[in-house]
């Protein structure tokens, strides 16, 4: 792997000009890389400086949302750059920009990630308490799990396929000089995966057992969330339903509205946000808020809302449902519609991002509402049929429909939730309940990354402009970015999209 130019840590946190620290001598007014590695001070700055690169829009700060979702059915593309159009479009070649910017960023901060592993526990200095020691190990643990998980998620066939098809290379040792190179192989998901959850597993016994940390950077709960999501994936759904009932129990608590989450930073569901400000974000031409902001509040209006994703919202409110509204002369509202440019596909889009002006809105990269359907998933799936299904999965799921539909009569007044509340009479097996719940997901959590997550995971056809594709299909893979395989000899190319 190209490691010289790719891996090694931000040039900020040590001053350089360039990345390549080994044929560029350190400017006069940097530390030697040996100090920076044997000060706290110096490994306090690679700790910042590893989140601010998760903050790249290449990776956690734009990629992990858009990039994915432009492979659901949720968006089109309608913007002039290329290389998301040819994303949407299922023109996946080696040598688009999106796939070498994912892989590079995120090896890059791996490597970070392992030096901090490593230098963490080198550290001879009385001010540098083994409580600060074990907070940087699972901060870098959890950097460095969430990175594989989501190189893994992207860059292989899906997990029910075959466990054992090709992922990514694994490191889990620093690059500092040329030694310390190796053209390493691509290895099998599963185990990326368990790598993956074991980094996470550590994590999650070694950061803050808080909801929110004063400096918002990655509590016990951000790594369970990706945690659960791994199980998911390995469909272990004990596993997860465990997962999601901790950070549940934690006390996170849903907003009164749906626009909650995105009105306010660090709302009371919110578990972990990659942070934007007006002085530091990934700009006019990348992340969030430059793709998915209208025109008229300030963004580009790249992205828009698919005639899919608005023939899925009109069907939350089933038909049943709908005719016993009308029957009693109520009328009903999703809430979640105010957080939506109008419902004409093609030309209207989200308003959970709306600050295009300083592009300064957080990513939102895990909230209650997804534990919540997660764990109503995770029990279903667990149980043998409909009728073994627990009753919490149900109040699950309509904790939020209740947040999110209004029936109100006539005058306006709230007629309570009794009439958009699903319960077992509802479905006949175990499937449509299933079937309920991703719907619920679909809408609940637009926009933010996780249809195409969902989709691959639950081997679930995609159709967009482009057609209908099988999450196996190469052209829903990401393809090694062709720099990766020019350079590494022992790197083995998925199949031509």
């Amino acid at each position: 792997m190209k490691y010289l130019k790719i891996l090694f840590t931000t040039a900020l946190v040590f001053g350089l000009t360039s990345c390549d620290i080994l044929d560029n001598p350190a400017p006069q007014q940097s530390l030697d890389t040996e100090d920076v590695l044997n000060d706290p001070e110096g490994i306090r700055g690679i700790v910042t400086g590893m989140y601010d690169g998760l903050q790249s829009a290449n990776i956690s700060g734009g990629a992990y949302n858009y990039n994915a979702e432009l492979l659901g059915d949720n968006i089109v593309w309608s913007g002039s750059f290329l290389q998301w159009q040819d994303l949407e479009q299922r023109n996946l070649q080696a040598d688009n920009l999106i796939f070498s910017n994912w892989w590079d960023l995120s090896y890059r901060e791996i490597n970070t990630a392992n030096i901090l592993l490593q230098s963490v526990n080198e550290i001879d200095d009385p001010t540098f308490t083994d409580q600060e020691r074990n907070l940087i190990r699972g901060e870098a643990l959890f950097a460095r799990g969430m990175l594989y998980f989501k190189l893994a998620y992207m860059f292989a066939k899906p997990y029910w396929d075959d466990p054992s098809t090709l992922a990514v290379p694994i490191r889990t040792t620093p690059v500092l000089g040329v030694p310390d190179f190796e053209n390493l192989e691509r290895r099998p998901l599963n185990e990326v995966l368990a790598r993956a959850a074991d980094d996470l597993e550590q994590a999650a016994n070694l950061l803050p057992d808080v909801t929110l940390r004063a400096d918002r950077r990655a509590t016990r709960y951000a790594a369970m969330t990706y945690l659960m999501r791994l199980e998911l994936v390995r469909n272990n759904y004990s596993a997860a339903a465990g997962y999601a009932q901790n950070i549940i129990d934690a006390g996170f608590r849903l907003t009164s509205d749906p626009s909650g989450p995105f009105e306010s930073e660090f709302s009371s569901e919110s578990i972990f946000e990659i942070i934007h400000t007006p002085q530091d974000n990934p700009g006019v031409n990348a992340g969030q808020n430059a793709f998915y902001t209208p025109e008229y509040l300030g963004g580009r209006g790249d992205i828009q809302i698919s005639g899919s994703f608005v023939d899925a919202i009109n069907q939350i409110v089933t038909d049943e449902q709908r005719a016993a509204i009308d029957a009693a002369g109520f009328t009903v509202q999703d809430l979640r519609l105010n957080l939506l440019d109008g419902l004409v596909p093609q030309s209207s889009a989200t308003l959970k991002f709306r600050d295009g002006v300083t592009n300064a809105d957080n990513v939102r990269n895990s909230r209650l509402a997804e534990v919540l359907l997660s764990r109503a998933e995770a029990l279903t799936e667990d149980a043998a049929d409909l009728a073994s299904v627990p009753q919490e999965a149900y109040d699950l799921l309509n904790q939020i429909r209740v947040r999110s539909l209004r029936v109100t009569d006539d005058e306006g007044n709230d007629q309570g939730p009794s009439l958009i509340e699903f319960a077992p009479a509802d479905f006949n097996s175990k499937e449509e309940l299933l079937d309920a719940i991703l719907l619920e997901r679909r809408i609940e959590l637009a926009f933010e990354g996780d249809r195409f997550y969902t989709l691959k995971r639950k081997a679930i056809p995609v159709t967009n402009r482009a057609g209908t594709f099988q999450t196996t299909h190469p052209c829903m893979v990401f393809p090694i970015p062709q720099g990766e395989i020019d350079a590494n000899p022992n790197m083995v190319q998925n199949p031509e999209c």
